[in-house]
């Protein structure tokens, strides 16, 4: 499969994910009982139980533009799951800021990735699973890299990094049956082999899940997408009256439920491709008059004289060109206005809840990459009963 093609499918994951193939499940043979409780899996981990872990599920193009999927071989020595064949990823450290900063962090230390150099980006999760073997909670991130990743394994970890095509995993691959008994019990489950090892259980599943979801033919009514531009390959200016009809055409496509209660489009950032909307963005004082019904502020958030915080009102970027640089060029819009203005920061949120809201992965990402910093988590003010992330990017 081409790395284009998956990059399409895979810049905006849904909320609802496609099931991994259920003969990938283990089942035991030798008792009616279930492998796992029906708490234990789960796309929001269920209960939430487990020690919070994370794995990189990093996909990016080999010399023939072909898409790839980095896994690793564990060191036979290893204490735990030794030999096993795994995604890059380990359990949670002090200091990790969350699920993402796990799986970058143990990517890095375990093949040596360098994030920058391969151009990797954040784009969502697969089904976090909590596993009552080995007690973890696991999240997988799920990454894009517009290079292939030059990998150092480190011998006390990794015996060898695999490099599998994303056929092994689709709908249509070969599946083999193994039995076995562990800890007394005996189960059978589904393998996937790859380059001469078998990859099974929680990493099976989750490559299964990834291979369903890239499966998923785009819907027959949607315009197929415009070819991405290279970065820079875009306009941003500030829109004017003119511009009202395609901005509101450009959110019932992509956002519709930020189509209305618009503030005129003269106060609005637009970023142009080849003359359509690519993104729009807007900012307002962060001190001003809100509705009732806004849900955006955060109860007791103070700050210290002389600081004179801005908001980002809006951000959106049709799916088909995120990561392509239309939101960084839109934000720094707003930064620069904003600071014009006299404003000493600027300040954007997200949902924090990451299990119920994929999107908030990437969007957490995105903002910490262009200069943002976690500020406060608001649990008072909730949209929808969310709890949400506040972040500050520092002007001037």
């Amino acid at each position: 499969m081409r790395f284009d093609l998956v990059r399409e499918r895979l810049e905006t994951l849904p909320r609802e994910l496609p099931a991994a193939p259920a003969i990938l499940t283990p089942i035991r043979l030798d008792s009616p009982e279930p492998l796992f409780p029906p708490e234990g899996r789960g796309r929001a981990g269920a209960t939430g139980r487990g020690r919070p872990a994370a794995v990189l599920v990093l996909l990016f193009p080999d010399a023939e533009g072909q898409a790839r999927v980095l896994l690793t071989a564990r060191a036979t020595h290893m204490g735990s799951h030794a030999g096993e064949v795994s995604f890059p990823g380990g359990s949670a450290e002090e200091g990790d800021e969350d699920p993402v900063a796990t799986a970058v962090r143990e990517a890095v230390e375990e093949v040596g990735l360098h994030p920058a150099a391969c151009g990797l980006r954040v784009t969502g999760i697969l089904e976090v699973f909590a596993l009552t073997v080995s007690g973890f909670r696991i999240v997988p991130i799920v990454a894009l890299a517009e290079r292939r990743p030059e990998c150092s394994p480190a011998p006390a970890e990794v015996a060898r990094v695999l490099e599998a095509p994303v056929e092994a995993f689709l709908p249509d691959a070969p599946v083999e049956l193994e039995e076995r008994t562990i800890r007394r019990r005996l189960i059978r489950y589904g393998v996937y082999p790859v380059e001469g090892e078998r990859v099974w259980g929680a990493t099976a599943r989750m490559l299964g899940q990834l291979g369903a979801l890239l499966a998923v033919e785009p819907g027959a009514v949607e315009p197929a997408p415009e070819p991405a531009p290279a970065v820079g390959d875009h306009m941003v200016r500030a829109a004017t009256s003119d511009d009202e009809q395609p901005i509101q055409g450009f959110l019932e496509t992509v956002a519709p439920e930020l189509a209305h209660d618009l503030p005129p489009a003269s106060e609005l950032f637009l970023a142009e491709v080849s003359g359509r909307v690519a993104g729009l963005a807007g900012w307002a004082p962060w001190e001003r008059d809100r509705s009732a019904d806004d849900p955006r502020g955060f109860d007791g958030l103070t700050f210290p004289d002389g600081q004179c915080p801005a908001e980002m009102t809006l951000l959106a970027v049709a799916p088909h060109l995120r990561g392509r640089g239309v939101g960084r060029g839109l934000t720094s819009a707003v930064a620069i206005a904003a600071g014009a203005a006299g404003n000493t920061r600027v300040l954007a949120w997200t949902l924090a809840d990451s299990d119920a809201h994929p999107s908030s992965v990437a969007a957490r990402a995105f903002f910490r990459s262009n200069g943002f910093a976690d500020l406060a988590v608001d649990r008072r003010i909730q949209a929808r009963g969310e709890d949400r992330l506040l972040l500050s990017r520092p002007l001037g």
